[in-house]
Protein backbone atom coordinates (compact mmCIF):
# COMPACT_ATOMS: atom_id res chain seq x y z
CA UNK A 1 0.00 0.00 0.00
CA UNK A 2 1.04 3.18 -1.50
CA UNK A 3 1.63 5.90 1.49
CA UNK A 4 -0.85 9.23 1.22
CA UNK A 5 0.90 11.89 -0.53
CA UNK A 6 -0.33 14.60 1.98
CA UNK A 7 1.20 13.28 4.65
CA UNK A 8 4.21 12.85 2.93
CA UNK A 9 4.34 16.53 1.74
CA UNK A 10 3.86 17.84 5.48
CA UNK A 11 6.53 15.60 6.32
CA UNK A 12 8.80 16.53 3.75
CA UNK A 13 8.11 20.29 4.87
CA UNK A 14 8.73 19.66 8.35
CA UNK A 15 11.89 18.26 7.80
CA UNK A 16 13.02 21.25 5.71
CA UNK A 17 11.69 23.73 7.96
CA UNK A 18 13.54 21.77 11.15
CA UNK A 19 16.30 21.18 9.73
CA UNK A 20 19.76 22.13 8.19
CA UNK A 21 19.99 21.85 4.47
CA UNK A 22 22.54 19.29 4.72
CA UNK A 23 20.67 16.82 6.86
CA UNK A 24 17.74 16.99 4.55
CA UNK A 25 19.55 16.28 1.68
CA UNK A 26 20.87 13.45 3.49
CA UNK A 27 17.48 12.31 4.13
CA UNK A 28 15.88 12.84 0.82
CA UNK A 29 18.76 10.51 -0.22
CA UNK A 30 18.15 7.55 2.60
CA UNK A 31 15.13 7.83 0.85
CA UNK A 32 15.86 7.10 -2.18
CA UNK A 33 18.17 4.37 -1.43
CA UNK A 34 15.71 2.43 0.92
CA UNK A 35 12.66 2.87 -1.52
CA UNK A 36 14.63 1.16 -4.20
CA UNK A 37 16.21 -1.35 -2.23
CA UNK A 38 13.09 -2.30 -0.96
CA UNK A 39 11.35 -2.45 -4.45
CA UNK A 40 14.76 -5.08 -4.90
CA UNK A 41 13.92 -7.35 -2.13
CA UNK A 42 10.54 -7.61 -2.09
CA UNK A 43 10.33 -5.24 1.38
CA UNK A 44 7.41 -3.00 2.01
CA UNK A 45 8.01 0.60 0.23
CA UNK A 46 5.41 2.38 2.11
CA UNK A 47 6.97 1.63 5.62
CA UNK A 48 10.79 1.94 3.85
CA UNK A 49 9.42 5.54 2.50
CA UNK A 50 8.21 6.73 6.02
CA UNK A 51 11.03 5.68 8.11
CA UNK A 52 13.63 6.52 5.87
CA UNK A 53 11.78 10.26 5.73
CA UNK A 54 11.35 10.36 9.53
CA UNK A 55 14.21 8.22 11.02
CA UNK A 56 16.24 11.82 11.81
CA UNK A 57 13.39 13.88 12.37
CA UNK A 58 14.76 14.35 15.69
CA UNK A 59 18.73 14.45 14.97
CA UNK A 60 19.19 18.38 15.29
CA UNK A 61 17.50 18.73 18.19
CA UNK A 62 19.35 19.91 21.56
CA UNK A 63 20.47 17.49 24.14
CA UNK A 64 18.07 18.71 26.86
CA UNK A 65 15.40 18.86 24.33
CA UNK A 66 16.22 14.71 23.21
CA UNK A 67 16.09 14.11 27.15
CA UNK A 68 13.08 15.77 28.03
CA UNK A 69 11.22 14.14 25.12
CA UNK A 70 12.40 10.98 26.38
CA UNK A 71 11.95 11.67 29.70
CA UNK A 72 8.21 12.50 28.88
CA UNK A 73 7.71 9.32 27.21
CA UNK A 74 9.03 6.77 30.10
CA UNK A 75 12.24 6.11 27.91
CA UNK A 76 14.83 5.49 30.06
CA UNK A 77 17.84 7.06 29.11
CA UNK A 78 21.53 4.63 29.24
CA UNK A 79 24.64 5.93 31.08
CA UNK A 80 25.75 6.40 27.50
CA UNK A 81 22.72 8.41 26.30
CA UNK A 82 23.24 10.48 29.03
CA UNK A 83 26.63 10.92 28.28
CA UNK A 84 25.84 11.89 24.36
CA UNK A 85 22.11 12.37 24.47
CA UNK A 86 22.60 12.53 20.30
CA UNK A 87 22.51 9.17 20.68
CA UNK A 88 18.57 9.50 21.60
CA UNK A 89 17.51 10.94 18.42
CA UNK A 90 16.74 7.59 17.05
CA UNK A 91 14.86 6.35 19.78
CA UNK A 92 12.95 9.64 20.25
CA UNK A 93 11.95 9.93 16.65
CA UNK A 94 8.58 7.89 16.40
CA UNK A 95 7.59 9.75 19.64
CA UNK A 96 7.92 12.99 16.63
CA UNK A 97 6.19 11.26 14.41
CA UNK A 98 3.10 9.96 15.96
CA UNK A 99 2.91 13.29 17.71
CA UNK A 100 3.30 15.31 14.09
CA UNK A 101 2.12 12.88 11.69
CA UNK A 102 -0.04 10.38 13.02
CA UNK A 103 2.74 8.04 12.19
CA UNK A 104 1.24 4.63 14.30
CA UNK A 105 3.48 1.50 12.55
CA UNK A 106 5.57 -0.51 14.97
CA UNK A 107 7.86 -2.03 12.16
CA UNK A 108 8.84 1.55 11.53
CA UNK A 109 9.30 2.67 14.71
CA UNK A 110 11.44 -0.27 15.20
CA UNK A 111 13.88 0.70 12.36
CA UNK A 112 13.71 4.38 13.44
CA UNK A 113 14.81 3.15 16.78
CA UNK A 114 17.78 0.87 16.09
CA UNK A 115 18.95 3.27 12.57
CA UNK A 116 22.20 4.37 14.28
CA UNK A 117 23.77 1.31 16.61
CA UNK A 118 22.05 -1.82 15.39
CA UNK A 119 19.75 -3.98 17.53
CA UNK A 120 20.22 -8.23 18.37
CA UNK A 121 16.64 -8.81 17.07
CA UNK A 122 17.02 -6.89 13.20
CA UNK A 123 13.82 -7.26 10.86
CA UNK A 124 14.53 -6.50 7.63
CA UNK A 125 13.36 -3.12 7.32
CA UNK A 126 15.52 -2.27 10.37
CA UNK A 127 18.25 -3.53 8.11
CA UNK A 128 17.29 -1.75 5.32
CA UNK A 129 17.18 1.59 6.67
CA UNK A 130 20.46 1.16 8.72
CA UNK A 131 21.95 0.24 5.66
CA UNK A 132 20.50 2.67 3.56
CA UNK A 133 21.03 5.30 6.10
CA UNK A 134 24.97 4.51 5.70
CA UNK A 135 25.35 4.02 1.58
CA UNK A 136 22.76 6.70 0.36
CA UNK A 137 24.35 8.84 -2.56
CA UNK A 138 25.28 11.92 -0.53
CA UNK A 139 27.86 9.57 1.51
CA UNK A 140 31.62 10.37 0.73
CA UNK A 141 33.68 7.41 1.90
CA UNK A 142 33.87 4.57 -0.52
CA UNK A 143 32.39 1.99 1.51
CA UNK A 144 29.45 3.16 0.63
CA UNK A 145 29.17 2.58 -3.22
CA UNK A 146 30.52 -0.88 -2.10
CA UNK A 147 27.49 -1.39 0.71
CA UNK A 148 24.88 -0.34 -1.86
CA UNK A 149 26.01 -2.82 -4.35
CA UNK A 150 26.01 -5.89 -1.59
CA UNK A 151 22.64 -5.12 -0.31
CA UNK A 152 21.37 -5.49 -3.66
CA UNK A 153 22.47 -9.06 -3.25
CA UNK A 154 22.17 -9.67 0.45
CA UNK A 155 21.12 -7.37 3.01
CA UNK A 156 22.06 -9.15 6.26
CA UNK A 157 26.05 -9.41 4.62
CA UNK A 158 25.41 -5.57 3.94
CA UNK A 159 24.47 -4.35 7.62
CA UNK A 160 27.14 -6.73 9.22
CA UNK A 161 30.04 -4.47 6.47
CA UNK A 162 28.12 -1.29 7.90
CA UNK A 163 28.33 -2.77 11.64
CA UNK A 164 32.19 -3.44 11.06
CA UNK A 165 32.62 -0.01 9.90
CA UNK A 166 30.80 1.78 12.30
CA UNK A 167 32.45 -0.17 14.63
CA UNK A 168 36.25 0.56 13.10
CA UNK A 169 35.50 4.11 13.40
CA UNK A 170 34.19 4.79 16.77
CA UNK A 171 37.54 2.67 17.90
CA UNK A 172 40.04 4.98 15.80
CA UNK A 173 38.29 8.06 17.30
CA UNK A 174 38.57 6.39 20.97
CA UNK A 175 35.22 7.01 21.98
CA UNK A 176 32.90 4.71 23.51
CA UNK A 177 30.84 2.06 22.01
CA UNK A 178 27.46 1.87 22.95
CA UNK A 179 26.29 -1.59 23.76
CA UNK A 180 23.90 -1.66 20.83
CA UNK A 181 26.25 -2.33 18.69
CA UNK A 182 28.38 -4.83 20.09
CA UNK A 183 25.23 -7.24 21.14
CA UNK A 184 23.83 -6.25 17.04
CA UNK A 185 27.29 -6.97 15.58
CA UNK A 186 27.55 -10.05 17.62
CA UNK A 187 24.28 -11.57 17.46
CA UNK A 188 24.48 -10.75 12.93
CA UNK A 189 27.62 -12.53 12.79
CA UNK A 190 26.90 -15.46 14.71
CA UNK A 191 23.47 -15.80 12.34
CA UNK A 192 25.41 -14.82 9.06
CA UNK A 193 28.15 -17.89 10.75
CA UNK A 194 25.37 -20.42 11.48
CA UNK A 195 23.77 -20.25 8.15
CA UNK A 196 26.81 -20.51 6.34
CA UNK A 197 27.65 -24.12 8.12
CA UNK A 198 23.67 -25.20 7.52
Amino acid sequence: MANDPDQIARIEAYLSENLSPARFKHILGVRETAVTLAKRLGIDTAQAELAALLHDCAKERPDDELLALAKRHGLEADEHEQRIPSLLHGKVAPFVAAEQFAVSDETVFDAMRCHSTGAVEMGPLDQLLFVADFCEPNRPYTAAAEVRELAERDLEAAALEVMQFKLRKTLLKKQPVHPDSFHAYNALLDKLTHDSND
